[in-house]
């Protein structure tokens, strides 16, 4: 009895796996848990912090535990100082191998920055960022200096920034040295400059686009230190410098100590030049100059006087549209001469004489007009001396702006009483309003028609133009319009209200997005002021302020042989020390800056 139960608990076993195992069969054998770990780097040959590296021949061997790749060594890995040709690397086995396909300078320390580039051969799991550091030399340099570098305009991280340290303290140096030091920021914009000697430098960082390791004016961003910076911190394994930091860990990467921001800009070109010329329209020309503020001693069409041209220059003086008032037929081929002072083959101003030629775009021939069927009443034909006005009018910014009318081209007349204004209640009675008609500071195509009262919730407000109120340079006239607006009116809009002292100069006050590419409203102001945002949707918003130290309106940039720096852009911080501002509905903000203490 006892035999035949061991019997069948051995079937009943027996019967279980099979079970299982056929219940199984569609499903593939599992391959254990995925590889998450880095690669173990083993040994360097030499070790890190060598001296008496060999100045030519000389090769650096990496030793992993695993078989590793490169990704992207020519983005990631870089030499400081940098040479002209590019290290060599070379994968053999589990090692990495390079070497150095010029002469290295003697008595000098160098870095080797792997960045991200090294990665597992299976997984693709990412290495640590290493740097290799070792000397030509008897010693090691051991200093470094750290900081963080934004653009100047949005102050936002700039990634992948070289950042350059100059022994040669010449100005010219940037132009035509490698950096004695280089580093590049991360995705903060943070860096730190390694193995430097405790000397003076001077410090500049650029946007290298076509990673020669040297500043090209044409077409990177720049931006430089004012005064010399001497390294006065040393390098240790406890440096909170160096420590590593995941780019995804925000408050621990913006916890990194740094001793300087820099602030990136485009350079305006120093070269002055004509750089292009167009006639896109019959009695209208442009031509744009390679730097901005050209001077002219004269210019004009051939066969038209002077007073029959209209010129509009931008804000900067670096583009001129041309416009014929003249009735009379224009040639299809126009000659403009003009006389302006121009750089020649040493960058220095001399005055030249240009003749351009202008010829006019084809025309487009007209449809011959349909036949009129018998019996059908006549069509009027559409009209050939249409002045096409276009009418911007947003509830939010209404009582800032206006009503924003959009030319096609300069006018030359306006019949003034033909624009009129009503504000109509919510019972539907129209009331004739006084009304503000400017012209607009930066493009003089732009002009707005601005209610001189206090708008009201509720109210509807309607801007009516009669047919031929304006005339322009073609002799067109507009068609009559009318365009209807009303204030916002929801409790889940918000209200920003900034309570401004200290204001000495003129300054440039924005509510942006966190991005700094949109601006909702904007000021320009002189003096201490009140400045309302209303109509704020939910969201997170910055306050930008610019000191506009011309009061031209607009952020001026930087010219590094003049040591001049752009206009300083800075972010209203809170009291927490962030400067997100969170609109949640209907909330109604109010803050007190000081300028003064601002812009310290």
């Amino acid at each position: 009895m006892k035999s035949k139960k061991i019997q069948l608990s051995v079937l009943f076993i027996v019967l279980y796996y099979v079970v299982h195992s056929c219940a199984n069969t569609s499903t593939p054998p599992t391959g254990g848990p995925k590889d998450t770990i880095p690669p173990v780097l083993i040994k360097v040959l030499p070790d890190s912090n060598s001296v008496n590296f060999p100045v030519k021949g000389g090769t650096i061997e990496m030793k992993f535990d695993e078989y590793v790749v490169l990704k992207e060594p020519n983005k990631f890995v870089y030499l400081s100082p940098p040479q002209k040709k590019r290290l060599t690397t070379k994968i053999r086995g589990k090692s990495i191998f390079v070497t150095f396909p010029e002469i290295l300078d003697s008595s000098a320390t160098y870095s080797l920055h792997f960045g991200t580039s090294i990665n597992d051969n299976n997984e693709g799991n990412v290495f640590y960022p290493y740097v290799y550091s070792f000397s030509t030399g008897k010693s090691v340099d051991s200093m470094m200096y750290a900081g963080v570098i934004m653009d100047s305009r949005t102050l936002l991280p700039m990634e992948d920034i070289v950042v350059g340290f100059y022994s040669n303290l010449s100005d010219t140096a940037i132009y035509k040295n490698y950096p004695s030091v280089l580093a590049k920021s991360d995705k903060w914009g943070y860096y730190v400059g390694m193995n430097l000697k405790p000397i003076p430098y001077r410090l500049y960082a650029f946007k290298d686009i076509n990673n020669n390791n040297h500043y090209d004016p044409e077409n990177e961003m720049i931006s430089f230190c004012d005064s010399l910076v001497v390294p006065t911190k040393v390098m240790a394994k406890e440096s909170e410098e160096l420590r590593f930091v995941d780019m995804k860990d925000t408050s621990k990467a913006l916890a990194r100590p740094f001793q300087t921001e820099m602030y990136l800009f485009r350079e305006a070109s120093q070269k002055q030049y004509i750089k292009d010329k167009k006639r896109p329209q019959r009695k209208m020309a442009f031509v744009t100059f390679a730097a901005p503020y050209v001077k002219i001693d004269s210019m004009g069409f051939r066969g038209y006087d002077s007073t029959q041209i209209i010129k509009q220059f931008n804000i900067t003086r670096d583009s001129l549209v041309l416009w014929i008032k003249d009735s009379l037929i224009v040639s299809d081929t126009l000659m403009f001469d003009i006389k302006y002072y121009k750089s020649d083959s040493l960058s220095n101003l001399v005055v030249s004489r240009e003749s351009l030629m202008l010829v006019a775009p084809k025309t487009v021939k007209q449809a011959p007009p349909a036949r009129r069927t018998p019996g059908t009443t006549d069509i009027k034909p559409p009209r050939t001396d249409l002045l096409k006005l276009a009418i911007e009018a947003k509830p939010d910014m209404i009582e800032q702006e206006g009503f924003k009318l959009i030319f096609p081209a300069p006018f030359i007349s306006i019949k003034h009483d033909s624009v009129t204004l009503f504000s109509k209640t919510p019972k539907g009675i129209l009331a004739k309003e006084p009304f503000i008609f400017t012209q607009d500071s930066l493009e003089t195509r732009f002009y707005y028609v601005k209610p001189n009262i206090k708008m009201l919730q509720g109210y509807e407000y309607i801007l009516r133009i009669a047919e031929g109120t304006f005339k322009d340079v073609y002799k067109f006239t507009n068609d009559s319009s009318r365009t209807n607006v009303m204030l916002p009116n929801s409790d889940k809009l918000s209200r920003l209200t900034l309570n401004i002292s200290g204001a000495d100069g003129s300054y440039l006050i924005e509510l942006t997005n966190q991005t700094r590419d949109k601006v909702y409203r904007g000021f320009k102001i002189t003096h201490d002021t009140k400045l309302e945002f209303p109509y704020i949707q939910p969201g997170k918003y910055n306050i930008r302020i610019t000191q506009d130290l011309n009061g031209n309106g607009i952020l001026d940039t930087g010219n590094l042989p003049l040591k001049k720096q752009p206009e300083k852009v800075r972010l209203y911080l809170l009291k927490s020390g962030s400067s997100e501002l969170v609109f949640k509905e209907g909330l109604d903000l109010e803050q007190n800056i000081n300028l003064k203490e601002f812009f310290k």
